[in-house]
């Protein structure tokens, strides 16, 4: 018996702490290593801290793939997704029906299905905020041109309009990136109209339209990248679908919100508030400003009254 035993604990500890939950132990969150995903931890965390949940904040733990692991292995409880990320990334073998990752709420409502049949991973309510791929430009730039919406973006290209648009390598060149923007809206950018940056982020992207870099009057961004937001740029608006949607949301182990199913309610609201301003806001006071993450989510919290 002392033989199982002891081979049992040694188990436990090779797992990292991967035991059956019991209500309440620590909820262990995490969260991948860029800005917004930290913050959308730190949110988790406070919230439930408040509510009077013994909290262990991994954050930031690692990439997507460190996270779903982990929260797969019962080696965290919850983190911060993306539906987009997930349905492009989780399940290979699942063919999806035509025109899903485009639509928000078929897209939770499948994953929500999926991944607690799957692996009993429950889905949280999403943010209506989608960080997805867009083109930024500067605000002075789209009312002088009447640009709001890709579509007019399209017309201002296909009436010889001058463009000069910075983009990461992987974007200019994967069929999803520019060239998915191409095909729906009927417009074509040439060689010689993009400004190709190697590994460029939406930060050096951003950076080149703020300097006119080589002229450069469209930027490759993240819908909720906080420089958008700190430059006073405008991202138009992608109303066909040329990119999926990725609305962020907390992913949990079922046993955690079976055992407390008031986080639910505890979260709910928060996520449902956090619109591609208010998180292009967030971003920006940590990427740009460099307040600290935890500051900036615990205020958020207590100026919308998330707080007792």
């Amino acid at each position: 018996m002392r033989r199982i035993t002891s081979t049992l604990l040694a188990l436990a500890l090779l797992l990292g702490g991967a035991l059956v939950y019991a209500q309440g132990d620590p909820i262990r969150v995490g969260s991948k290593q860029f800005t917004e995903s930290i913050v959308l931890a730190k949110l988790i965390v406070y919230a439930l801290e408040d509510a009077g949940f013994t909290v262990d904040d991994r954050s930031p733990l690692g990439g997507t793939d460190v996270n779903r692991s982990a929260l797969i292995n019962a080696e965290i409880d919850v983190y911060p997704e993306y539906t987009g990320t997930a349905l492009g990334l989780f399940f290979p073998d699942v063919d999806l029906p035509e025109g899903l990752t485009r639509d928000a709420e078929a897209s939770y409502d499948f994953l929500q299905d999926l991944d607690r049949e799957r692996n009993d991973l429950v889905w949280l309510a999403p943010a209506p905020a989608n960080n997805t791929y867009g083109f930024a430009v500067e605000r002075t730039f789209a009312e002088e041109h009447g640009l709001s919406t890709m579509e007019d973006f399209a017309d201002y290209v296909n009436a010889g309009g001058e463009v000069m648009m910075a983009s990461g390598d992987e974007f200019a060149q994967r069929p999803d990136g520019i060239a998915a923007f191409e095909e729906l809206y009927g417009f074509d950018l040439a060689d010689e109209q993009l400004l190709i940056i190697a590994a460029g982020t939406p930060a050096q992207t951003l950076q080149a339209l703020d300097q006119g870099a080589s002229g450069t009057n469209v930027a490759m961004t993240f819908a909720t990248a906080g420089e958008v937001m700190a430059y006073g740029f405008v991202v138009l608006t992608d109303p066909l679908g040329a990119q999926p949607v990725f609305n962020p949301a907390p992913v949990f182990r079922a046993e955690v919100l079976d055992a407390n199913p008031e986080i639910a309610q505890i979260l709910d609201p928060i996520f449902g508030s956090l619109t591609n301003e208010v998180l292009q806001a967030l971003n920006a006071r940590v990427a740009v400003d460099g307040e600290s993450d935890d500051a900036v989510a615990r205020e958020y919290l207590m100026e919308h009254g998330f707080l007792n």
